[in-house]
C-alpha cells in the first residue's frame, strides 16, 4: 500500500485517467450505462476517489467513505470487435450490470455506478467486462 504524498499523486493521477475516459466514453456507443438495481446511467469519475485497480484491459475505481462505497466506476478496452456489458462482484458474486455495447477494436467502454451502498470490511469488490481480459478487485 502507497503511503503518504505518493498515494495521494497516485490518486490524483487515476483520478485523472478517469475522468478523461468518462468523457470519451460519453461521446458514443462506447458508453455503457449500469442497468441493475439501483444503479445510474451516467458514466461520471468518483470523487473522491479512493481505490483504483486495473487488471488486463479493465480497470476499476472506488470512492469510499468508511466501507460505504458511494461510486464504483469501471472502464474497458476492447481487443477486438465485441459485444460486453460490465459486471460488478462482491465477494465472487455478480450483484449488478451494466447494459451492454458493441464496441470495435481499440474502442473504451465506461459504466458507472452510483451509490452503491455499505458493504461489510474485508469485502472484495471486482469488475469485469464479459468477452474482455481482466478483473480487477479492491477490498474495503
Amino acid at each position: 500500500m502507497l503511503q503518504g504524498p505518493i498515494r495521494s499523486a497516485v490518486v490524483r493521477v487515476a483520478l485523472v485517467v478517469f475522468a478523461a475516459v468518462a468523457v470519451l466514453g460519453t461521446a458514443g456507443p462506447a458508453s455503457a450505462g449500469v442497468t441493475s438495481g439501483a444503479v445510474a446511467a451516467s458514466t461520471t469519475s468518483p470523487s473522491p476517489l479512493d481505490l483504483v485497480a486495473c487488471a488486463g484491459n479493465t480497470c476499476q475505481a472506488l470512492a469510499v467513505s468508511g466501507t460505504t462505497v458511494t461510486n464504483w466506476a469501471t472502464s474497458t478496452t476492447a481487443p477486438n470487435s465485441v459485444c460486453t456489458y460490465a459486471e460488478y462482484f462482491e465477494n465472487g458474486t455478480i450483484i449488478a450490470e451494466s447494459g451492454s455495447t458493441c464496441l470495435s477494436a481499440g474502442q473504451q467502454a465506461n459504466a458507472n455506478w452510483a451509490n452503491p451502498g455499505k458493504f461489510p470490511a474485508g469485502t472484495k469488490l471486482c469488475t469485469a467486462w464479459t468477452e474482455i481480459a481482466g478483473k480487477p478487485c479492491n477490498t474495503i
